[in-house]
Formats: C-alpha cells, structure tokens, sequence
C-alpha cells in the first residue's frame, strides 16, 4: 500500500509524462526566486510526479487564495479545479469520485489542491493553472485505504505546499480526532495561524506570512490543553512512535516497544 504522499507508479502515466515533467520540475525549482509564486514543498513533490497536462485554461488574478471546506464553498476556480481532478481521476480510474466527496481544497496564486474522501478511500489532486500554458498537475489515491479509521495521534497533516522550500505562505490540509477542538500552525517567528476544523479535516492558508523550517502544528482539546505538537515539514512517513488500533495491530510507524494507541477517526 502506498501512503497518500506516495509517488504513484510510473505505469499510471502516459508514455513520455513522467520524463517530460521531472524536467519541467527540475526547471521550476531552479528558476529564480519571486515574491508569492507558489513552489513544490517537500510533501506535494512526491504528489506531483504523477503530471498529467489539459487544455489551456486562464487562472483568476495573481493574488487569489481561498479555502473550501467541502464542495460547498468551492470558488470558481477551485470548482475548475475540481472539474479537471475528477476528470484526471476516470482517466486513470483510480475511484468512483463525485464533487460531493471534496473534504478541503485551497488555491493559492495559480495552483490548487483537492482532497477527496470517500467511505473507503481518498484521491489527492494538484493542479497548475499558470497563464498561457497547459493545465497540469499530479494526483494520486487509493480505493482501499486501511489507515482511514485510525490517526497517529491526535493529528495528520496530509497535504502541504510552500512558496518556498520548507517556508513562506503554506497551505495545509489533514485529519483530527474528535479530541481535537483547536489546531494551530506556529510559524516559527512568533507569528501563527489558525486551522478550521470541520468533520474531522482541517485545512489552513496563510497570508505574506514567514513560515520557517521549525514550523509547528499544535493542537489544543476542549479545555485549551494542549495535547500535541509536530514538525510542518516533517516526512509524511516519520514518526517519533509507532502507533497500534485498538487490536493492537501496527498501523503507523515501525515496530518498537513505544508505540502508542492510535486515535480513532470519522467524518
């Protein structure tokens, strides 16, 4: 099984995509640098490998930043972005998706990213929207998803793009338990920015912010205690503990003699 921030293997693509696009992704990451153009962080460039590319397709201004908790409250440009991730979806018949299965989008200047779940399932989409030139994007999901009814802790931090690399203004998208009842970014500076919570997925944006490497997610309970602490930027797959259901069977992390229980989840 691969985890959701896998990148997807290479028979999913059409011929010659996966070697066009990690050209088009070394080049991105060279060009120079300026002021709020959104870059790959370290989680969304393992998502990104799957590239496909659309039809042409001019974005809305070079400032836009929104988040949509549900398809509900898609902007319209979210809403094309979420035309075009369905779309890619049936083209690589990942899983049976409609709009009404969108847990959290956000866009940030000419880039979206959608998070899908279903009873059984999920499907991750990015998409670039970049003026005068193809759509493209990268996706990735799974029909089965076995870690969907358990956490590793109270929080999981799913999906993360940065302007910079490990900084910037973010974007970020995951899961809490019920425990959760505030979940905060600390930028690092002293600054911070607050997620919203909504049936178990949060997703948060931050604004000409200066989010550094040492960024933090911290959640609080119902008291204001606060009950976790985690790196931003830390690899999806990296865990200080190894984490078991209440059957005791392993869900997250490698064995070891510290694991801790695993929190349920559900929407």
């Amino acid at each position: 099984m691969r985890d959701i921030l896998d990148t997807p293997a290479e028979r999913d693509l059409p011929p010659g995509t996966a070697v066009r696009m990690r050209a088009d992704l070394m080049t991105s990451i060279r060009r120079p640098r300026r002021r709020r153009t959104v870059r790959l962080g370290i989680a969304t460039v393992a998502t990104a490998a799957a590239v496909v590319a659309g039809v042409a397709m001019v974005p809305s201004g070079d400032e836009v930043q929104h988040l949509a908790m549900g398809s509900s409250e898609l902007s319209p440009t979210l809403h094309q972005v979420v035309k075009q991730c369905l779309e890619w979806n049936t083209q690589m018949e990942r899983i049976p998706l409609s709009m009404n299965d969108v847990a959290v989008a956000a866009e940030q200047d000419h880039r979206g990213v959608v998070l899908f779940m279903t009873d059984t399932g999920y499907f991750t989409c990015e998409v670039w929207m970049q003026p005068h030139r193809e759509i493209s994007g990268g996706a990735n999901g799974e029909r089965v998803w076995p870690q969907r009814d358990w956490l590793p802790g109270p929080v999981q931090r799913l999906l993360v793009m940065s302007t910079e690399v490990d900084g910037g203004d973010v974007a970020v998208t995951g899961r809490v338990s019920a425990r959760v009842q505030r979940l905060v970014l600390e930028h690092g500076d002293g600054q911070t920015t607050a997620a919203r919570l909504v049936n178990g997925v949060f997703g948060l944006l931050t604004d000409d912010a200066n989010v550094t490497r040492s960024a933090e997610l911290v959640s609080y309970d119902v008291n204001g205690v606060e009950i976790d602490r985690r790196p931003l930027f830390r690899p999806s797959d990296e865990f200080d503990h190894c984490y078991v259901d209440s059957s005791g069977t392993l869900v997250y992390g490698k064995p070891g003699a510290d694991c801790r229980p695993a929190e349920p989840w559900g929407r």
